[in-house]
């Protein structure tokens, strides 16, 4: 099926207990963003129906239906894996996953790239609990990001390390897991890397502005095939039941 030249596009973003949510329609993006513990399951449809309403769209126009794949809070990454897969599949439209560090670190490019920088080393990192994070490291040049290596999760003391061969001065921080941990780094490393406190959470509005270049390229699945990132084995100890969805 060859795509759309101008697509309809449904984003959802609940990696973290920022919900959001963007609808790109003939060029226009519009978004909504609500900040709170457990409060996915309450507003996210609603969310999703408000932006519907607002720009004149039905289900059956999407092209495809995009959403933050991972990592982050195993809950709200399976009330929006759910919620985005129920409506792809109702509609027979493909999805497509992108990475929500990825998500952070594209921000974050937007941001450098407008304070008139060029090229830096971002970390995106979020708190998955437990006293540990997910994070990956990325090289921006001239405004292109490329994740270095592969997401990972750990305590935030095995982070610092990296900053062995790069200046932290040189190093831009973006997500919640450099304020929420900002005591168990390293001196040197916190203090001198450039922290973007606005940059928090993956947002929505940024995730499909990059699933539209994925969507240009073919880069979409089928909804019964599409499954969340944990990059965490165990992020439900309580339970023996196997899980959907790709550990790495």
């Amino acid at each position: 099926m060859p795509p759309d030249v101008n697509p309809t596009i449904l984003a959802i973003e609940t990696s973290t207990k920022a919900c959001s949510v963007a609808l790109l329609h003939d060029g226009d993006t519009q978004s909504l963003c609500e900040v709170g513990n457990n409060i996915h399951s309450q507003v996210l449809l609603e969310m999703v129906q408000s932006l519907q309403d607002k720009m004149g769209i039905k289900p059956s126009d999407y092209s495809a239906v995009a959403v933050g794949q991972g990592p982050g809070s195993f809950t709200g990454l399976r009330i929006g894996v759910g919620v985005a897969q129920g409506i792809a599949y109702g509609v027979n439209c493909p999805m497509i996953g992108l990475s929500s560090l990825d998500v952070l670190a594209y921000m974050a490019s937007v941001d450098v790239s407008l304070n008139g920088a060029s090229d830096h080393r971002v970390l995106a990192g979020i708190d998955a609990r437990m006293g540990e994070v997910y994070w990956a490291d990325y090289s921006i040049k001239s405004g292109a990001v490329q994740r270095v290596g592969e997401m990972r999760v750990g305590p935030p003391n095995s982070i610092s390390s990296i900053c062995e061969k790069t200046a932290c001065s040189q190093t831009v921080l973006v997500g919640n897991a450099w304020s929420e941990y900002q005591f168990q780094f390293e001196d040197d490393f916190i203090n001198e890397a450039h922290r973007l406190e606005t940059l928090l959470y993956p947002h929505a509005a940024q995730l499909v502005q990059l699933a539209s270049d994925s969507y240009a390229a073919g880069k979409w699945v089928d909804a019964m095939e599409f499954a969340p990132i944990y990059v965490r084995n165990d992020v439900a100890k309580k339970s023996n039941k196997p899980l959907p969805g790709k550990r790495i």
